[in-house]
């Protein structure tokens, strides 16, 4: 990976004197800062821009460590090959027209692709911008120079951008209006080869990036993205599009159809350390605020520093409804204060700053203000406020930092203003590794992620490399159990046969049998129709609760009998008393493999959808983080007096299921709704297993 960011040589296949054509404003960026070689390709040209241009990459007569395409599509399988005699071994293929096009690009790319790997070349694109490195004014792309010709802001944020024009689109909004500094951007197009765990693993390794932020719509190896966001020591901060219901494909089971088409990644990703977020601006907002301030305190007990009592007031909002807390000042602050302030007003968290400023002027009574709030001990977070641009320009931001860090506190930034002034004390902010906002709410969600953010555990792995064996047992049912869609019984016992504490039950045949089998359990009892096919037993009325006496027994045997017509077979249980339900599943997913589900069931299952999934296998550190995960939480410790969940149990279970799913490629989906839980107790009361097809 590292020629594509540090090349010593590049050719640009495709290059032109026309500065306003793609293959021109590449040659342009190159030689903006770029200290290698440059060789332009072009048949018709003896020189572009000053340098000597060569009819083909072969007519070149030195070593070539890195290949720009920028040639029409049908015409790339040869410049591939080309570049391969040449002996080249990295290639960005720029140009459209492959596999976004439809079946006959797509096959276009498939035979690049061949190509390139019969000798041995790594292929960045097609259909992208390349790369961008600001720190080193390295532009490997052909976006127009005008997006960096009044200057660029380098910063330690590295971005991966699927999409081409998207991303130099953003790099010219990101250092023209918000004076967000970059260290990389990566547009990696259609990633026929090289993808975003490729360019992922190079920029955590990388000492100029701090953060990255990626804008993805699909991810090629999910686990291997896992398995480095597992480990990771920066913050990643992930924007995933394509995750509309437009995309989900019909489900058989609850486990499927709660996963989503977006709802499961989500859940993997967070559980990897990944922040999620929503659109563009809040991607590098937050992406800033984690490469700037560093470890916040989890509560953030913030003091706010404002011109305005307003702004104030809804900061505090806005912090209290991201779960931070706005700091109560000591004694000795507030007394401190004091002395900024008038005496008809006494000083309190918000700082209101402005009738400070007839005392002290707005310079003198902010580094006033600061100096003392810093201090004190009861607070984590300085907001400032401030509005730019009828003062003097305010310098004394790196000031404010250094007091920070020496205090061991965080200190942000929100600002309005005047314009040109307002980009002004943004680029000084940046300088100053100091966020800045221009929306409160962004503020506070900002830091909301930053208090949640945490260096990763290097001895917990979340991808697991261990394969899992299943007992002689479930051996047995599997190779028994020929259907694709296996009915509660047969899915229980292979549960059961892996460790997982099932319902006392009987298949029944008679009206005799089911007396007898009534009287082995005892009362009260439910019967349920197992019918082929049919997974969703209570909408379909082949579910009777609550029998408890043998004439009702009797009553409820004949009217299952009638609705199944002669089909399946009849299942007796014991009834279970309930404190609450839970749900957990399997989920084989196209991305991300085998996957253990786990929430909050019951018949409400699909309409709370409160679940949370982790790859398969699973550790008995992640299967417990994994329950942790649920927004139920209260229910799990012992809500209204109940008997708190045995977490050692449910972590035992979704491990089981987990090792099933990861040994069992052929499983698709797993249903267990309900665990009924009793006494901290979970049991399985019904289950469904699908295995192979469609």
């Amino acid at each position: 990976m590292k020629t594509f960011f540090q090349p010593a040589s590049i050719a640009v296949i495709g290059a032109s004197p026309r500065e306003n054509s793609l293959g021109g404003q590449l040659v342009v960026n190159l030689l903006y800062g770029y200290t290698g070689r440059i060789y332009p390709v072009n048949p018709n040209y003896d020189e572009i821009l000053g340098l000597t241009t060569y009819p083909d990459i072969e007519a070149i007569p030195g070593p070539v460590e890195l290949a720009i395409i920028i040639v029409p599509a049908p015409a790339v399988p040869e410049t591939i090959e080309a570049c391969g005699r040449k002996g080249v071994r990295r290639i960005i293929i720029e140009s459209a027209g492959f596999a976004e096009t439809g079946p006959v690009g797509r096959a276009l790319q498939e035979r690049c692709l061949a190509v390139a790997r019969a000798h041995g070349i790594r292929v960045w694109g097609p259909n992208c911008m390349g790369v961008v490195d600001v720190p080193q004014k390295l532009f490997f792309t052909f976006m127009h120079p005008n997006i960096y010709k009044d200057g660029l802001i380098s910063g330690r944020i590295s971005m991966v951008v699927q999409s081409g024009m998207l991303s130099a689109g953003f790099l010219a909004d990101l250092m023209s209006e918000r004076a967000v500094g970059i260290a990389k951007a990566c547009s990696i197009g259609n990633k026929m080869d090289i993808d975003e765990s490729d360019v992922l693993e190079y920029l955590l390794a990388d000492d100029e990036t701090d953060a990255i932020a990626l804008y993805l719509e699909s991810i090629i190896r999910g686990r291997k993205f896992l398995e480095l966001a597992g480990r990771a020591r920066k913050p990643i901060v992930l924007l995933k599009g394509g995750k509309s219901s437009a995309g989900a494909k019909a489900a058989l089971s609850h486990t499927s159809s709660l996963a989503g088409n977006a709802r499961l990644q989500d859940s993997l990703l967070s559980l990897a350390g990944v922040t999620i977020a929503q659109d563009f601006q809040q991607m590098m907002e937050i992406a800033r605020t984690l490469a700037m301030v560093g470890h916040t305190p989890a509560r953030a007990r913030t003091a706010i520093l404002t011109f305005s009592g307003g702004a104030g007031i809804m900061s505090c909002d806005m912090l209290e409804q991201q779960g931070l807390a706005v700091a109560d000042l000591s004694e000795n602050t507030r007394r401190a204060l004091a002395e900024v302030f008038p005496d008809w007003l006494p000083p309190a968290n918000p700082v209101d700053m402005f009738p400070a400023f007839s005392l002290k002027g707005p310079v003198a009574a902010y580094e006033r203000a600061f100096d003392l709030v810093v201090q004190d001990p009861q607070v984590d977070v300085i907001f400032l406020h401030f509005f730019v641009g009828l003062y003097p320009n305010y310098e004394r931001l790196r000031r404010f930092r250094e007091a920070a860090d020496r205090e061991g506190k965080v200190v942000i930034l929100w600002a309005i203003g005047r314009r040109e002034a307002l980009f002004a004390f943004r680029r000084e902010a940046q300088e100053a590794s100091i966020p800045v906002y221009s929306e409160l709410t962004r503020a506070a969600e900002s830091l909301a992620h930053a208090a949640g953010y945490t260096q990763k555990d290097k001895t917990t792995r979340l991808i697991q490399t261990r394969r899992p064996r299943l007992s002689a047992a479930a051996l047995q049912v599997l190779a028994e159990c020929t259907d694709r869609v296996w009915d509660e019984f047969d899915g229980k016992r292979l549960l059961k046969a892996c460790g997982v504490p099932t319902v006392e039950e009987t298949i029944v045949q008679s009206a005799a049998a089911v007396q007898a089998a009534a009287r082995k359990t005892g009362y009260p009892v439910v019967l349920k129709g197992l019918v082929p096919g049919k997974v969703h037993k209570t909408e379909a009325g082949l579910v009777i609760t609550g029998i408890a006496s043998a004439g009702r027994l009797k009553e409820a045997f004949t009217e299952l009998a009638a609705r199944m017509k002669g089909k399946g077979r009849i299942l007796l249980q014991r009834q279970m008393p309930a404190d609450y339900e839970l749900i957990a599943g399997v989920l084989k997913d196209a991305q991300f493999g085998p996957c253990v589900m786990f929430g909050i069931g019951g018949v409400f299952s699909e309409l709370i959808k409160d679940v949370a999934f982790a790859p398969a296998p699973l550790s008995q550190t992640i299967a417990r983080k994994l329950i942790r995960r649920i927004s139920g939480q209260k229910l799990l410790m012992g809500f209204r007096g109940a008997k708190a969940l045995d977490m050692k149990k449910m972590a035992d279970i979704l491990v089981a299921l987990g090792d099933l799913a990861a040994a069992c490629p052929e499983i698709e989906q797993i249903d267990v709704n309900p665990f009924i839980v009793h006494q901290g107790m979970p049991v399985a009361v019904d289950a469904a297993v699908i295995v192979g097809g469609e």
